[in-house]
């Protein structure tokens, strides 16, 4: 995989486990009692996690904590940069309100043989917003701030300038693998984009996973109110259609579950055993771009599944794969782990199944997920080796774009676009 690809790999590999480091610790993984993470934007019913400066969406922050019963989670806001690096500003320069404050809405599970309680943030509420576009870090911790249970990652633009975006296939014998180019066009009707030597920063995303990205991407032509980035280098692999599975009833097997069972008072489900895709045809079947939707099938309603899913341990078997004497290592990833690459999402050989093997304990509903490969020669991330990659896979590509004016110290976020490859 060329180094064009993405602008680092998946970063190196979340930095070789666990955590993703930019100067200092960014993404903290949440410990194993703390699960079904999510940022889910209710207007739109996805898990994108980028509002709108002044406008009324918002977004929610939901987690579980298996040691069920109440405790006093806090939280607040940073600040980043582009980058995602400290941008290092008071707190007063871009918080309106509070910038320190305990989850105030909780429910302990009703109904399952899994207790839990599940906690909810919505952000912007009534006593805490921002005045500034940019990239934010939520962090959520017991006592001390900076030793955060887990943190995650959003977005808000301030919507001034537009970002246009297209896609198309790219055909390239050289690299067969690569097959989904990217144009994009920044425009402004007040804005003077140009004021400041490379102020503008393109930030272009795939399906909502920030560690899949092209960053530091210089137009190709400039004017004072449009920026144009057309260089046909700023390509993806298409991939495959993602994997899936249904446990929204867990009293019956869904299409991709081999069975369902109950044990020891948990839930267990045994998911269908995959295969390999690089080496056939392209296979169209609808998928959520990776996301997971908590669901139970006695409500169509995500407030009420919050409280009321089961858990379940989830059974992910892969046969015939490769791994050429060692050098790939197979991983399940998907929103559901954050697209982690740790030892817990790696694959483990069973030589008595002959397949390769792990599991998760997750919460009833939709997922969607991946395998993918990590050389341990040079350490990066090959999402394809499993699946193969097609122009035709249909993928979410989002776009960002950031400026610093001139004299400015901080990266503020302009503007925000997508495109979804069938349109």
């Amino acid at each position: 995989m060329p180094m064009r690809l993405f602008n680092i790999v998946y970063i190196t590999i979340l930095c070789l486990f666990s955590t993703f480091v930019i100067g200092q610790t960014l993404e903290i993984l949440p410990p194993k009692n703390i699960t079904t993470v999510q940022v889910f934007n209710p207007q739109k019913n996805d898990n994108t996690a980028i509002i709108r400066l002044g406008s009324n969406e918002y977004l929610l922050f939901l987690f579980d904590d298996l040691e069920a019963g109440y405790k006093r989670y806090n939280y607040k806001i940073e600040h980043r940069n582009a980058d995602w690096s400290e941008s290092n500003i008071f707190e007063s320069e871009y918080v309106v309100g509070l910038n320190n404050d305990y989850v105030r809405t909780y429910k302990n599970s009703f109904n399952t043989y899994k207790k839990f309680t599940n906690y909810q943030i919505q952000f912007p509420n009534k006593d805490m917003n921002v005045k500034l576009g940019g990239n934010y870090l939520l962090k959520v911790y017991t006592t001390n701030e900076d030793q955060p249970i887990f943190t995650k990652r959003f977005a808000v633009y301030q919507g001034n300038v537009d970002v246009g975006m297209k896609s198309s296939r790219y055909i390239n014998p050289t690299y067969k693998d690569i097959n989904q180019r990217i144009q994009t066009v920044i425009s402004s009707g007040s804005q003077n984009l140009t004021e400041t030597p490379d102020g503008g920063k393109l930030f272009i995303m795939k399906n909502n996973n920030w560690n899949e990205h092209i960053a530091d991407i210089n137009p190709d032509f400039t004017r004072s109110n449009q920026l144009t980035y057309n260089n046909v280098e700023w390509t993806f692999e298409g991939g495959g259609e993602y994997n899936w599975f249904d446990t929204k009833n867990l009293d019956v097997p869904g299409l991709t579950t081999e069975r369902n069972f109950r044990k020891d008072s948990v839930y267990h489900t045994v998911l269908r055993v995959d295969f390999p895709k690089y080496n056939l045809p392209y296979d169209d079947y609808g998928d959520v771009n990776g996301n997971f939707y908590i669901r139970n099938n006695r409500f169509g309603n995500e407030y009420l599944a919050a409280s009321e899913a089961d858990y379940s341990w989830v059974y992910f078997a892969l046969d015939a794969f490769e791994d050429q004497n060692g050098l790939y290592e197979p991983y399940v990833v998907g929103a559901f782990n954050n697209w982690e690459i740790s030892p817990q999402s790696k694959l483990k050989y069973n030589p008595v199944s002959k397949l390769w093997e792990n599991e998760y304990f997750l919460k009833q509903g939709y997922y969607n997920y991946q395998y993918v490969v990590v050389n341990t020669k040079n350490k990066r991330v090959e999402p394809s080796y499993v699946s193969g990659s097609f122009w035709q896979t249909e993928n979410l590509y989002q776009g960002l774009f950031y400026y610093r004016p001139w004299g400015g110290r901080y990266d503020i976020l302009m503007g925000y676009g997508e495109v979804n490859t069938r349109n």
